[in-house]
């Protein structure tokens, strides 16, 4: 069942220690392979987390815990799961509506879900795929539509929320996805080019700051 939640932890403190924390955390095999690719992001005083299913956000969540006990960060964490009829999120620990629609909607949901993942899934895309490009934009729906757009012309694309994560052979190639996105992407988003050397499809380290670390 494809799902998104949020992991939420509101700081006391300056929330960017908590986001260098868990980018400098050093994750074994099982976690990283457990987490998958995460968007993570702050606002204000919080920081966010977005997984695509339960279990990504309860390892999640947990990893996260951790890191604030080890640091001596403070901070309250909760875990979140978007509703998709009524757009909004809600506790996690609270059940979908059981009703026919309901039941119809995850089920499409769980279907456009496995085709993502067949889409994104060809070996020789992934090898290809040495930069990254990330991409914030204003809404799900748009976050959605230019995901779906991307992946009918085979550019390998990870969406958590509003957050895309798109893969590039090259840097040359990075820097053409920028200028393409910049004119397509819809007023008022967010785009960044990673680094040289940064793997899109590489499982080292499943937390994809958005919005940097700075200030």
């Amino acid at each position: 069942m494809h799902d998104e939640f949020r992991i939420c932890v509101r700081s006391s403190g300056d929330p960017r220690r908590l986001l260098q924390a868990l980018h400098d955390t050093q994750l074994d095999e099982s976690d990283r392979l457990a987490l998958g690719r995460l968007a993570m992001t702050h606002e204000g005083d919080h920081v966010f987390l977005y997984a695509d299913s339960d279990s990504s956000a309860e390892r999640a969540k947990t990893i996260v815990e951790g890191v604030l006990a080890r640091g001596a960060i403070q901070g309250e964490v909760s875990l979140w799961r978007w509703h998709p009829l009524e757009e909004r999120w809600e506790d996690a620990a609270q059940p979908l509506p059981s009703s026919e629609e309901a039941k119809a909607a995850e089920e499409a949901r769980r279907e456009e879900h496995e085709r993502e993942e067949s889409a994104s899934a060809d070996p020789a895309e992934r090898a290809r795929a040495q930069w990254e490009v990330r991409v914030t934009v204003p809404s799900h729906h748009d976050a959605r539509e230019l995901a779906e757009r991307l992946r009918e012309e085979g550019v390998p694309v990870t969406r958590r929320w509003r957050h895309l994560l798109v893969g590039a052979a090259s840097e040359d190639q990075a820097r053409e996805l920028v200028e393409r996105l910049r004119a397509e992407a819809p007023q008022g988003s967010e785009i960044v080019r990673e680094g040289s050397g940064l793997l899109f499809w590489s499982e080292l380290h499943p937390f994809a700051a958005f919005g940097g670390l700075g200030n």
